[in-house]
């Protein structure tokens, strides 16, 4: 929203210190009973987890040394050096096997985002290896116990705020759940997982100019998931992202005036991005929309009708941000066929894009075994550039 009448333009995200302090609070003091859960409050709840695992792991791992080293004789501290190393070393190698894991489940149809998926593991590990430390502390006279135990406190607070800022970021923009596109089952084309890679790794509005790109496919093709995986790569690259129905648009568009554009903030303890202000902005739930009260089918025309006057008033700011449509089934598919392509040169025209809009056709889902879990299949048609409107 702006306060001078002015379209308000793509920004990225800006988490500051007050924005952490405030989240840390709303997901510490509240209860989930009560408000959503949120990605900021389950990482601080994982990371809780495994220093009470590190803790666990040193109290046993001592306790075997000590009996080891100085048999029925030993003492709660007799063996706490050795149980604290063999913790650490035991964590580490947990986390580099469940890194090593998840490199090989990847399809590598996308690429795998290897860095992120790395410090991952490693952070995971090195809180672990924090419940040693404390585990180590409580073995020790209350003279080094509470040092040690507060320094651990001192140094897991400083690793937090990359990592919260990282997951305020995601929970901010709205999707329905994250998604992976290195996950995919390996049925989307080569040629057409490079399009949207390429995509996904080029710079992002305000930098560059606005794209479209339209998926549509029938129920159980994937579409929402291989929309959702876009906006999830978006925001785990840092750029501020946002899930919104048609529907939802839609209302939005019909309350706008000047330097005032209405949204829906979900959660008070989450605050999604203004879809005003978004770099990325996934459509949801367009097929729906365009189907005529007195008709079965959808109407290409309806659709025509919506983006020149009921989202007319919101046209110039969704020409500044990229987009992703989702359209849904009901249309010819085949490759010859103009439903999609007509449907993908009206959103086209309607962004005023001079960008090449990203046509993705996804077919339906044909039986087969089951997936390993945390998989999606995309089923791949086709991917074509639509250069420019007819």
């Amino acid at each position: 929203m702006t306060g001078d009448g002015k379209d308000p333009a793509p920004s990225p995200p800006d988490i500051t210190t007050r924005d952490l302090l405030r989240q840390f609070w709303r997901d510490v003091y509240g209860k989930e009973v009560q408000s959503a859960s949120t990605y900021s409050y389950t990482w601080m709840a994982d990371q809780l987890g495994h220093i009470c695992i590190g803790i666990l792991a040193d109290f046993l791992a001592t306790f075997a040394v000590g009996r080891w080293m100085y048999g029925a004789d030993a003492t709660y501290r007799d063996g706490s050096l050795g149980g604290l190393l063999i913790t650490v070393a035991a964590v580490s190698l947990w986390e580099l096997s469940a890194y090593r894991s998840s490199v090989t489940q990847a399809t590598a149809v996308f690429v795998l985002d290897k860095k992120l998926l790395r410090d991952n593991a490693i952070i995971a590990a090195v809180y672990m290896a924090l419940g040693g430390v404390v585990g180590f502390a409580f073995h020790q006279i209350a003279a080094y116990a509470f040092p040690i135990a507060f320094g651990v406190l001192g140094v897991a607070i400083i690793l937090a705020p990359r990592w919260l800022r990282q997951k305020i970021i995601w929970q901010k923009a709205g999707l329905p759940y994250l998604f992976r596109l290195a996950d995919a089952v390996p049925t989307i084309s080569t040629d057409g997982a490079r399009e949207l890679q390429k995509f996904i790794d080029a710079p992002t509005p305000p930098e560059v100019s606005a794209r479209q790109v339209i998926i549509g496919g029938p129920v159980g093709s994937g579409r929402t998931s291989l929309a959702t995986g876009l906006g999830t790569e978006f925001a785990f690259k840092g750029h501020k992202v946002r899930y919104v129905g048609f529907a939802s648009l839609l209302e939005f568009a019909s309350d706008v005036t000047p330097g005032r554009y209405p949204d829906d903030s979900g959660p008070a303890n989450i605050g999604y991005w203004p879809w005003s202000e978004a770099q990325l902005v996934v459509i949801d739930d367009i097929g729906p929309e365009m189907v005529d009260p007195l008709q079965t089918a959808p109407n290409i025309e309806r659709l025509s009708n919506l983006l020149g006057r009921s989202l007319q008033p919101i046209r110039n700011v969704l020409a500044q941000r990229h987009t992703v449509w989702i359209v849904g089934d009901h249309f010819d598919f085949q490759p010859a066929g103009s439903g999609l392509n007509d449907i993908a040169k009206l959103i086209k025209e309607y962004c005023s894009s001079s960008e090449p809009t990203l046509l993705i056709e996804l077919s339906a889902a044909s039986p087969e075994p089951p997936l390993p879990k945390g998989t999606v299949s995309v089923k791949q048609v086709n991917v074509r550039r639509i250069e420019k409107a007819q």
